[in-house]
């Protein structure tokens, strides 16, 4: 586990304990999890992390990848030590068709393989008919080599071709808002009422505005810490934990939803949505949440939030992912159980849920899964904030069907389980010395 005087990330610390306890779990199975109710509409995906529905029903996919061929040196973000790592273009970005479910590749974009964990595409988000998404981290020092198009924001073209749009970096490296070690994993992306990007940095625990004609960054909230079980020097020693900002949505009224995933040991519980209102004032929204991945509105005006897993004593319960309806406070329904890691979700106009589901697990694993008629549009309520609509489909150049399956090798079984035991067993004994 990194050090507690580090900042725990979404890929530091989030994918590689959960990657390091799911022996049992990823080794289970060759393919997704089938869900009671829902249809397996895509898979052959490597770590799937964002979903996308536009204007005419297509679901988008992106996926971190599993690295490539060319080696490098990266900063690991559990010890802060330089390791090996590979780096190649394998991080995809496909579109599922409405019509028939056909997948086409649309997209590669860079992807860095640490041997148990890989980091590249995250999130995607339509603005003004052109397609962005978050690519990458950037970890280390101000001069460490980040590879190109890697903690940022890209745009993605009509062929495919990627364009930088801004470093979320390089901003992390000129400002720190959370002072810290440098870390940048913009994740949540989200094209805001007034024009901008809103860029939730999982690695910054901060929002930040993207301007997509400038490249300008700025800050709009850097996020507290929440309540935690381990004493972290870079708060005072306080039992404090990192928020891990996963997802950013907004609200007819100009409002922003933020989910935090929480830092390790992702306590149940322990997750919430914060509202952020136009003046920048940051408020609790919802709480009593778990590992919190994404945020979207259903077509009946209702908040749907994705939980990840739940993370016990024992390690992460198998099959424990869920989509929750969130009504604020401390009040949620489950809209969906036994899912399998999801981590990410949307809705088409139908109110038909889409879920990106194991997000870790052997390559290939990852899956699409649809729900269908979860939130029809009759059931709007009047109260309900009035989401943004859904952005029209962008233009792209025809393109082919592709496997999206990669191979690789699949970590043995025994190596999850030794860890799982060190990772969990240290766990409950400081627990334990704690009550």
């Amino acid at each position: 586990m990194r050090s507690s005087s580090r900042r725990i990330s979404l890929i530091g610390v989030f994918l590689v304990l959960v990657l390091l306890a799911t022996a049992g779990i990823a080794g289970a199975h060759d393919g997704p999890v089938p869900t009671a109710d829902g249809e397996v509409i895509a898979a052959g995906f490597n770590g799937p992390q964002g979903l996308l529905v536009d204007g005419d029903g297509n679901v988008w996919v992106i996926d971190s990848g599993l690295g490539g061929e060319t080696d490098i040196k990266w900063i690991s973000g559990e010890t802060g030590e330089e390791v090996d790592a590979k780096l190649g273009d394998s991080a995809q970005v496909a579109r599922i068709n409405a019509a028939d479910y056909s997948v086409e590749m649309i997209a590669a974009l860079p992807s860095v393989n640490l041997g148990m964990e890989a980091v590249g595409g995250a999130r995607l988000a339509l603005l003004d008919g052109v397609l962005y998404a978050t690519s990458g981290q950037g970890i280390g020092a101000p001069d460490s080599a980040i590879p190109d198009n890697f903690g940022a924001v890209v745009s993605i073209g009509a062929d495919g071709a990627l364009a930088m749009v801004a470093s979320t970096w390089e901003f992390e490296v000129a400002n720190n808002p959370h002072p810290s070690v440098l870390d940048s994993h913009p994740y949540g992306l989200e094209a805001g009422p007034d024009g901008m990007l809103y860029v939730a940095d999982a690695g910054g625990n901060d929002l930040l505005k993207v301007d997509p004609a400038t490249g300008e960054v700025s800050l709009v909230a850097v996020f507290d810490p929440l309540p935690g079980v381990f004493p972290r020097p870079d708060y005072g020693g306080e039992m404090l934990t990192d928020p891990v900002p996963t997802d950013v949505i907004f609200d007819g009224e100009g409002n922003a939803y933020v989910s935090f995933l929480s830092g390790a040991p992702f306590v149940p519980g322990s997750a919430k949505v914060v509202m952020i209102a136009p003046d920048g004032t940051v408020s609790d929204y919802a709480t009593g949440l778990t590992m919190l991945t994404d945020l979207a509105w259903g077509p009946d005006g209702s908040l749907y939030g994705v939980q990840f897993g739940i993370f016990g004593e024992q390690g992460p319960e198998p099959n424990s992912g869920a989509v929750v309806h969130i009504k604020g406070g401390a009040e949620f329904d489950v809209a969906i159980e036994g899912l399998s890691f999801p981590i990410s979700l949307d809705f088409n106009e139908a109110g038909d849920a889409y879920v990106a589901i194991n997000a870790v697990g052997p390559p290939g694993s990852g899956a699409v899964v649809a729900f269908h008629g979860l939130a029809p549009g009759e059931m709007m309520a009047e109260a309900a904030p009035v989401p943004a609509m859904a952005a029209p489909a962008p233009e792209m150049l025809p393109v082919t069907g592709a496997d999206l399956s990669q191979s690789s090798p699949v970590w043995p079984a025994w190596v999850f389980v030794v860890m799982t035991g060190v990772v969990v067993g240290g766990f409950v004994l400081y627990r334990r010395r704690m009550a």
